[in-house]
């Protein structure tokens, strides 16, 4: 049995629930998919939604700013579109392929073929250096799209050229935090999804990476970024804005 998705267009079909399809809106590829998706956790005697019966198309190539304060359910949406948490009901898609339909062998493959991860904390191994923090996700690949060389040319973009063979306690807070994010682009994914990516770095160093999502962005990288920031989405150009409140998701006017 295959799954039907209404509007898709077929790529391949293999035994269920491998089927592939390339969802297409008004002639746009559509890269995520999200479908009434709902995330509830428990507190003391009632069920308190984290994500309440969202519904978001990306197209390949957007770059998303979901704002909202703490506590609004915005990290737990970039949890559920990453494959990182499961739904209590609804369907996420990454390029036509339904999240928790795969194993997790396929689902572990997707993440780290597909998905760029810039976590709210950096998140760095203590014991390897930034050099083996960045190639990291490539011990992971069958068929890595980077190397050592693309990791030094990505750090330099990250303004961390001399820190290669440093260790994470010899960086500071905001030197974590873009080593964090040269990660994020080693496997030269389809798809960033950044939480709160600029929350430790400085005024200007905040400026320097933006751009460089900026750049990214215009040469096809689809970015997900969840945020407090209001004035991030105006550092990028035609950037879809929407509110995160009370696990309600709704779009900006404008």
């Amino acid at each position: 049995m295959q799954q039907i998705v209404p509007g898709a267009v077929l790529l391949f079909s293999a035994p269920w629930p491998m089927t592939c399809y390339r969802i297409e809106t008004m002639g746009k590829y559509v890269i995520i998919e999200c479908k009434e998706l709902t995330k509830a956790y428990p507190v003391e005697a009632t069920m308190v939604h984290a994500v309440n019966t969202v519904n978001l198309p990306v197209n390949k190539g957007d770059f998303l700013v979901i704002l909202g304060h703490s506590g609004s359910g915005k990290t737990t949406l970039l949890s559920l579109i990453g494959g990182l948490t499961s739904p209590d009901s609804g369907q996420v898609f990454i390029d036509g392929v339904e999240n928790w339909r795969q194993s997790d062998q396929a689902l572990s493959t997707m993440r780290n073929s597909k998905i760029g991860f810039i976590f709210q904390f950096a998140s760095l191994i203590p014991t390897l250096s930034v050099m083996e923090n960045i190639l990291l996700p490539l011990s992971f690949c069958q068929n890595p799209a980077g190397s050592r060389v693309l990791a030094l040319d990505i750090l330099a973009q990250v303004g961390l050229a001399d820190k290669a063979n440093a260790f994470p306690s010899q960086l500071s807070g905001g030197q974590q935090r873009r080593v964090a994010i040269a990660r994020s682009f080693i496997n030269c994914p389809d798809i960033i999804l950044a939480d709160e990516p600029t929350g430790d770095l400085d005024e200007e160093t905040e400026k320097d990476i933006l751009a460089l999502f900026r750049r990214y962005n215009e040469q096809g990288t689809t970015f997900v970024v969840v945020t407090h920031n209001s004035d991030l989405a105006a550092t990028q150009k035609g950037a879809r804005v929407f509110s995160m409140r009370q696990a309600v998701l709704t779009p900006q006017a404008g």
